[in-house]
């Protein structure tokens, strides 16, 4: 297990070790500037787990791969690949150690933590790992400081990934916290003795770099982000100082959006600069952007105005003054949309235009109208993306956006098209949420439901009836059922707990649950409460009222 490679005119030495060889006393691993968040969720933390505890069953090695690493003057070591192992492995340290209650044991496990006499010495306290400036206070907080997973008033803040390393540690908590004693000091002993990697260290940053992306074609790829931003930093030719500061705003930005959003909106500037381009957006970044843009004016000006308008797209809370909440409604009523390509444009027009809101107030309600038509009528990929290039390349040209001829607007053909899908069924239950919620905005006294909202699609008539169901006297036809059930007048929205309860329940159990259980009602749902039929007449019925009312919101004003 000691011996190692010879050393190769690249530099870098492979060695086999465990995992307390760099998890021991003076080892100093820290997170690199381009290093992205923790991100592990509970499925692979589980795997992780389930592979540890069969090693310990069986007294087998367990193999985690290699980490990458590149020796610093200090003596310490940056680590290029390996982070959300060491982090996820460190947090499973911690917890064991926090259930442990022999402190000879305790201090064994913290040894591969940090520096048992100098740990709680504030600065002075040698870690085993340092993540990045973003997660480390955190890291520190509820992780490596001794009964820190025990507590429960550590919170984590909006605006960071924090919320994810939170779960994980209560996660493990509950698991670990199950064990026997002896079993959890097995586990830890498996850990320290049986866990296995190849260490790699390289001479510098470019080696590291290499490395990184080879070892990451194969397995599980890193976020396409990642790769992203390791591009721009090869590129800009950055200072380490430099690639640091911008590491860390790039962290923040992921902080702000998520790490799948930060990959969607790299998708989107990708389009937005070459809409022609195929492959993967890491794959083509590079020639597709930082071909025409300066990497530096690119991460300095570009990207923080493209992440504020992906910020208010996806979260749906713009900011124009007065007319903020005028523009909240049709963004939140996008947003119910099972299909995204109305993204693309709508981060465009942010871009371009974040400060007019009179002009977005009215872009919104029109891009609103256009993306349910879009869902309604174009019903293939390719034609609804076809309409949005269109719309997205006026925007990018500062043509005009609401003259004759602009994508936003509709033929009396299509008018009548979309009216005619209305009245029929909606057969995906994205369809359904985003159709009922959106009405319910339409109707008198009616509110806008956002995706945080606790409101469900209630079918009045059940999707599936029982045989013994008083449904069958009033609705005897079981073809008349299925043509009905999934349209417009057959739903309601009431929140989840009432939706369960209700379930397959005959006409007036229902509206007793609706009305007498004192949950939230809202206006699709009100429109119940002096019903005392719900018959196949009922629902054709009500299904042209609430396409009126919805068609004379959207297209009250007649298109040329």
């Amino acid at each position: 297990m000691e011996s190692e490679t010879p050393r190769l005119d690249s530099g870098i030495r492979a060695r086999e070790c465990s995992l307390a060889d760099i998890l021991g006393p003076g080892c100093q691993l820290k997170m690199p500037p381009y290093q992205r968040s923790y991100s592990w969720e509970e499925n692979e933390v589980r795997e992780l787990l389930d592979d540890l505890q069969n090693a310990m069953e069986t007294g087998r090695f367990h193999f985690i791969g290699a980490v990458v690493l590149v020796g610093m003057e200090d003596n310490s070591f940056q680590v290029v690949d390996g982070q959300q192992r060491l982090t996820t492995l460190t947090m499973v340290l911690a917890t064991l150690r926090d259930l442990e209650k022999d402190p000879a044991e305790k201090a064994g496990i913290q040894s591969m933590i940090g520096d048992p006499d100098r740990a709680m010495l504030g600065e002075g306290a040698i870690w085993r790992l340092t993540l990045n400036d973003v997660d480390n206070p955190f890291f520190r907080e509820a992780v490596q400081g001794e009964g820190s997973t025990l507590r429960r008033d550590i919170v984590a803040t909006d605006d960071t990934n924090h919320e994810v390393m939170q779960k994980n540690l209560a996660f493990l908590h509950e698991l670990l916290a199950d064990m026997s004693e002896k079993a959890r000091r097995n586990l830890f002993a498996t850990i320290r003795d049986r866990v296995v990697l190849v260490r790699v260290i390289v001479p510098d940053w470019d080696g590291g770099y290499e490395v990184f992306r080879v070892l990451n074609t194969r397995g599980k790829a890193p976020n396409s982000h990642d790769i992203v931003k390791t591009e721009i930093l090869q590129h800009a030719n950055f200072s380490q100082a430099e690639a640091s500061r911008y590491a860390r705003e790039w962290l923040e930005h992921e902080a702000k959006l998520g790490g799948g959003g930060l990959d969607d909106l790299l998708n989107i500037i990708r389009q937005l600069y070459g809409r022609n381009t195929k492959g993967k957006t890491a794959n083509v970044f590079a020639k597709v952007v930082l071909s025409k843009v300066d990497p530096r004016d690119f991460v300095d000006t570009e990207l923080p105005r493209y992440v504020e308008a992906y910020r208010v797209v996806i979260k749906g809370d713009p900011d124009f003054g007065p007319l903020t909440e005028a523009i909240k409604a049709p963004l939140n009523h996008l947003r119910l949309l099972d299909h995204q390509l109305w993204r693309v444009p709508a981060v465009a027009y942010l871009y371009k235009h974040p400060d007019d809101g009179e002009q977005a107030l009215k872009f919104f309600q029109m891009l609103e109208r256009l993306a349910y038509a879009m869902m309604l009528h174009f019903t293939t990929a390719s034609a609804r993306q076809k309409r949005y290039q269109k719309l997205t390349q006026l925007i990018q040209n500062d043509k005009p956006l609401f003259e004759k001829g602009s994508p936003l607007l509709f033929s009396k053909d299509e008018v009548r098209k979309v009216r005619e899908r209305m009245t029929g069924r909606f057969a995906t239950f994205g369809q359904r949420r985003a159709m009922a919620l959106r009405t319910n905005a339409a109707l008198e006294n009616g509110e806008t439901i956002t995706l945080e909202d606790d409101a469900t699609v209630e079918h009045v008539l059940p999707r599936s009836v029982p045989e013994d169901s008083y449904w069958h006297a009033t609705w005897p036809r079981t073809q008349v059922q299925r043509e009905l059930c999934e349209t417009l007048g057959n739903f309601v929205i009431v929140p989840q707990q009432i939706n369960h309860q209700a379930d397959r329940l005959d006409f007036r159990e229902k509206k007793r649950i609706f009305f007498e259980s004192g949950a939230r009602i809202f206006a699709l749902t009100e429109d119940l409460r002096h019903r005392n039929t719900w018959t196949p007449e009922d629902v054709r019925a009500r299904t042209e009222q609430l396409v009126d009312i919805l068609m004379d919101v959207w297209f009250s004003t007649p298109e040329d």
